[in-house]
């Protein structure tokens, strides 16, 4: 029998140098102007953008939220998909990068399309069976918490995809954010 769900804690504490320089290089850029931001990102990424998030909700209907070093708000699980990468490999390698979670079987459930960001944001979604205790990575991620909707401040992403996907809003979403 396959199992659906392992939690995968990060045993070393020691960090190779490449987990060095990409926190060295996030605690760069969030102190970066937003307009700097995008135009890195932009760089980096010169088409449109395409990205994953996950909404993972435990048997008590709490939802799993991440808090990362570059941004003040909570969001929810996510990340850019590497070259060649489909949103659901890329949905579940940012939740085990993010979280130690590795979950198969998430159900994409909806699409946000951001116009004036030039990004696509697949969403995704899991429910599960028994109850885990995710570990942050402590570079991207420096804190994680399963809470009740509204029980912490979303980063305005978040809050949108956590509607789509909860309030059944539509499977696909153009957002008007910039």
């Amino acid at each position: 029998m396959a199992i659906e769900v392992q939690c995968y804690a990060y045993a070393s504490k020691k960090i190779n140098k490449k987990m060095l320089l990409k926190s060295l290089a996030l605690r760069i850029y969030r102190v970066l102007p937003i307009v700097v931001q995008r135009r890195i990102v932009r760089t980096l990424y010169p088409g449109y953008v395409v990205a994953a998030k996950v909404l993972v909700t435990n048997p008590e209907g709490k939802f799993l939220v991440v808090k990362t070093t570059y941004s003040p708000d909570w969001d929810i699980p996510s990340g850019h998909c590497d070259a060649r990468e489909s949103p659901d490999l890329a949905a579940a390698r940012e939740l085990w990068e993010e979280t130690g979670l590795k979950i198969e079987g998430m159900q994409q459930c909806g699409v946000i399309f951001y116009p004036q960001l030039r990004t696509l944001q697949v969403l995704f979604a899991h429910t599960l069976k028994e109850s885990l205790e995710p570990v942050a990575d402590n570079v991207e991620i420096s804190d994680i918490r399963w809470v009740a909707r509204d029980e912490v401040k979303l980063n305005p992403y978040a809050l949108e995809a956590v509607a789509v996907i909860l309030d059944h809003k539509a499977s696909y979403w153009v957002s008007t954010m910039s």
